[in-house]
């Protein structure tokens, strides 16, 4: 996939391999690698991983030229890719990310004003030089537009904002105090050290976007967070690493959406319910306030409670 970070590659498989902990210390043939990357993104010349049982049609079909994976799920992978034993694939595959990607666990950078925009300083809003931003801007005050972004069209954005590492559509409303693009909660102890995984990916915020007031939308961790066109997104939301949501979803306020989760299009979501990580709600979905998915969801179901059921079974669960 590509990251607004450094790629400090290629490197060499066999020397990447002698800095993990947990694969097989068995020498293969020489082959340069490009970049690092997930299962469905990965392209010829890339490393992945398999962390879990669900993602097993990806591994399937990847393009990857390593995989670092469990001994026992051999047989699922694409006989063009060549595997890479591991007994803990995830943390060896953070260890190979950093070497690639060594700034992307941090968000430390230098700030450098950008001359377009140097009236904005008197309001207190600071702009990077590196943003580029469309025509028909407008922004609050004490707002902080960091490194690697991208506006388009006919966006405002509010005061106390802080946004960095995003692409950021036509059209967008993003109000007060919302934090956009900062590095989401990832992290592994190995070898009883604790490491951030680098999140190399961004923030896409498509066409026609409305975001609330204190909102935090973390960037990809190695794919990228993503929000469809046409989505209102209420206050206080928090949407996590790597998820997406579909076109002309509706989030009411408090919900939180873990990691690497997947909503589809038409959606509705009530105040205060939680979804899972690594999970895939289908179109046309509504879920009511204070709910807890659990699951996967089908296509045009109703859910309420916790765990959250089909809206009939939780009247019966609930009737006195």
């Amino acid at each position: 996939m590509k990251s607004f970070f450094l790629n400090t590659g290629p490197h060499n498989i066999n020397k990447l391999l002698k800095n993990t902990f947990f694969t097989e210390k068995k020498k293969i043939k020489d082959l340069k690698i490009q970049n690092v990357s997930n299962l469905a993104d990965a392209n010829k010349g890339d490393i992945t991983f398999l962390e879990s049982i669900k993602y097993l049609t990806a591994l399937k079909t990847t393009k990857a030229s390593i995989c670092i994976l469990e001994k026992k799920f051999l047989n699922f992978l694409n006989p063009e890719t060549i595997p890479v034993i591991s007994s803990n694939p995830l943390l060896d595959f953070i260890i190979i990310a950093k070497i690639f990607y060594p700034d992307a666990d941090k968000d430390n950078y230098k700030f450098k004003q950008h001359s377009k925009y140097k009236n904005f300083v008197k309001q207190n809003t600071l702009i990077d030089s590196s943003t580029k931003i469309g025509k028909n801007f407008n922004i609050g005050i004490n707002s902080t537009l960091k490194k690697n972004i991208v506006i388009g069209d006919n966006v405002k954005i509010g005061s106390n904002c802080v946004i960095s590492n995003a692409i950021i559509g036509h059209n967008v409303s993003i109000n007060d105090g919302s934090v956009i693009g900062k590095i989401g909660y990832g992290f592994k102890y190995i070898n009883n050290n604790l490491n951030f995984i680098p999140h190399i990916g961004h923030v896409k915020i498509k066409n026609n976007v409305y975001i609330g007031s204190n909102c935090s939308i973390d960037r990809g961790s190695f794919s990228n967070t993503e929000i469809g066109e046409n989505t209102m997104i209420d206050n206080q939301v928090h949407i996590a690493h790597n998820v997406k949501i579909g076109s002309f979803c509706l989030i009411a306020g408090q919900v939180g959406i873990a990691g690497s989760s997947q909503i589809g299009n038409n959606c509705k979501i009530g105040g205060q319910a939680g979804i899972s990580g690594h999970l895939t709600i289908g179109n046309n979905v509504s879920i009511g306030g204070h709910s807890g998915v659990l699951r996967n969801v089908n296509d045009n179901q109703i859910l309420m409670g916790f765990p959250a059921v089909g809206f009939k079974e939780f009247l019966k669960r609930n009737k006195k």
